[in-house]
C-alpha cells in the first residue's frame, strides 16, 4: 500500500522532465523591406555559415510587397514571412548540411542570398 503513494509523484516528475527542452536553438535575426533588401544575422553579425542544428528565425517583414523564404537540405520554400504579411514572425527550423537560400518569391531574381551549413 505504501508503494502506491509514491505513484503520483514519479509519474509528476516525469512529466516535468518531458517538460524542459532538449537544448535551446540559437536565434538568427532576418529582415526584409521596406526596399528591396533582405538579411540574415545572427549576434549582430550578416550570416554566411553556420553549423548543423536548431535555430530559430525571427524575421521582421518591413514591406507588403516582400515575403521571407528558405530552401535547403530538408527544407523546401518554407514561407517565414508571408506576402501582405507586416511585423515580426519567429519560426524554428533544423538546419542539416548543405547549402541554404533565402529568397522574396515575386523579387527572387534580385532578392536572393544563400549561406553555408557544416
Amino acid at each position: 500500500m505504501n508503494k502506491l503513494r509514491f505513484i503520483p509523484l514519479l509519474v509528476a516528475g516525469a512529466l516535468a522532465l518531458s517538460a524542459v527542452p532538449a537544448s535551446a536553438a540559437t536565434t538568427l535575426e532576418g529582415t526584409v523591406g521596406p526596399g528591396f533588401t533582405m538579411t540574415l544575422t545572427k549576434g549582430g553579425q550578416k550570416v554566411t555559415s553556420l553549423k548543423a542544428g536548431a535555430y530559430t528565425f525571427k524575421i521582421t517583414d518591413k514591406s507588403a510587397i516582400h515575403n521571407y523564404v528558405l530552401t535547403g537540405p530538408g527544407i523546401r520554400d518554407k514561407e517565414l514571412a508571408g506576402l501582405i504579411y507586416m511585423g515580426t514572425k519567429s519560426t524554428t527550423v533544423t538546419l542539416a548540411r548543405g547549402t541554404y537560400t533565402y529568397y522574396c518569391t515575386p523579387h527572387k531574381t534580385s532578392m536572393k542570398v544563400t549561406f553555408t551549413v557544416s
